[in-house]
């Protein structure tokens, strides 16, 4: 009955545009099918799971030390080894191919600007030009971070985003955006753009191009009393360092570095920051921080200490490549572990590979690599790994048993009906289970654990 009548008033469709007859025909379509509601926003496991890493605590393993104090010494020496590493080069240790991949890797690429149009050549041969590879490395010069800033492929703060259609495309995915570095962070400069705006820097985990005005040149004085032996991490975001005046030094993150000269009477610090003079070399400033603001490194390496950090930055939105201060994945572990002196490279797949005890998982099927996690996995020192993204493995879950993680992840992949891909946008840092957004129609059963690769029990625990 519902198909005649619609046959019937396609007689008066005939008489309208092409578009208003193909949109009343789709309209008239779902309301005599009864209607396919529409699939909601984002997934269940957010309202599904308490996002509170504290409510997944082992019973009795919140104090617990996860390793030995002189074994987190070593590491938190290793750390700080690192940290300072260009302080100690002599000269650049990245060949050029390494330098400027990205005229390899993007240039054979239609890229997209930042008004979502495709890069023209002439652009693209600007960026290119800006390297002047021909003349790499030109420079050798300690320095350092005066602000938070970003690490970029090329010379510019423009973005190069692939096709927008796709999905996972575009916007926040600036293929430029290298990382994020706080400030405080040491680097070797070795080379310059041509137009002089940006540095070439090489850090203890990342190298990239920065922008002039976020570098101080470090000599060797500042350097030597830059380096105390004794440091702090930040504990919070967003967290303003002031000198005894008053006056504003710089605003920086959980997970940023600084020397400690002394320790207050009540439990506060005294740090060294670094600021920028007139002729752009580098001067330590002193500023005062409340304790529950930074605590000398290394804090306890304990479950309930890393719950407590991991809980200041849940639900902070996702920043691809540390894009406007906000942190990717990888991004968020190396961070979220710098206080306890355990370092992690910048890049997922690293992170895995050299950041403790990895574990092969890739040839087990769904059920065998649960069992591997929840028998051999350390709750909250162990890292789960897809290619291309990395999160921390939080024990089961009690009330279903299912492995749970800490990720920050911009959304889980969707198909429709046609086959059309899509996102369902998660897009910070959330706790999941292994299986999310299955509960949507759109979304592939098994998918998520299908793609895991390995899991890494962090430095410091014997291989289970």
């Amino acid at each position: 009955m519902f198909v005649d009548k619609m046959l019937s008033g396609t007689r008066h469709l005939a008489r309208l545009s092409s578009g208003v007859r193909a949109c009343l025909l789709a309209m008239a379509l779902v309301a005599g099918l009864g209607g396919c509601a529409a699939i909601p926003p984002g997934i269940a496991d957010l309202e599904r799971y308490p996002q509170d890493t504290a409510r997944y605590l082992p019973a009795g393993m919140a104090e617990t030390l996860l390793i030995p104090p002189a074994v987190q010494a070593r590491l938190d020496a290793r750390y700080n080894e690192r940290f300072f590493a260009p302080w100690q080069q002599k000269k650049a240790s990245i060949p050029a191919a390494e330098a400027f991949w990205g005229v390899a890797s993007f240039g054979r690429k239609q890229g997209y600007a930042e008004n979502l149009l495709p890069l023209d050549q002439a652009r693209w041969q600007q960026l290119v030009a800006a390297l002047q590879r021909e003349s790499y490395p030109s420079l050798a010069r300690p320095a350092i971070t005066v602000r938070n800033t970003a690490c970029r492929v090329f010379p510019s703060s423009r973005p190069f985003f692939y096709d927008p259609r796709r999905a996972g495309e575009g916007y926040p995915f600036d293929y430029f955006q290298n990382s994020a570095l706080w400030a405080g962070t040491p680097a070797l400069i070795t080379h310059v753009s041509a137009d002089g705006a940006w540095l070439f820097a090489e850090t203890g985990f990342v190298a990239g191009w920065l922008p002039a005005q976020d570098v101080a040149w470090a000599d060797e004085t500042f350097r030597a009393t830059y380096q105390t032996g004794s440091y702090a991490a930040l504990l919070r975001d967003e967290v303003t360092l002031r000198d005894a005046a008053g006056d504003f030094l710089t605003l920086t993150h959980l997970g940023a570095i600084f020397p400690v000269v002394a320790r207050d009477e009540g439990g506060g610090l005294q740090l060294l920051v670094p600021v920028r003079d007139a002729n752009g070399a580098a001067v330590a400033r002193i500023a005062r921080i409340a304790p529950e603001l930074a605590a000398l490194k290394p804090l306890p390496l304990q479950p309930g200490r890393i719950s407590e950090l991991a809980n200041r930055m849940l639900g902070q939105l996702y920043g691809w490549g540390g894009l406007y201060e906000n942190r990717d994945c990888s991004a968020t572990l190396r961070d979220l572990f710098a206080p306890f002196g355990v370092w992690l490279p910048r890049n997922s797949a690293d992170q895995a590979k050299s950041g403790g005890t990895f574990h092969d998982l890739a040839k087990l099927n769904r059920d065998e690599k649960r069992d591997r996690l929840l028998q051999q996995g350390v709750p909250f020192y162990t890292l789960i790994w897809l290619k291309g993204h990395i999160g921390l493995y939080l024990g089961a879950d009690p009330a279903s048993g299912e492995p749970l993680l800490l990720h920050n992840l911009w959304g889980v992949r969707t198909t429709n009906w046609s086959g059309q891909e899509g996102r369902a946008v998660v897009g910070r840092l959330a706790i999941t289970s292994l299986h999310p957004g299955e509960e949507r129609p759109d979304v592939e059963s098994g998918r998520f654990y299908d793609r895991i690769l390995g899991m890494t029990i962090l430095p410091g625990i014997d291989a289970r």
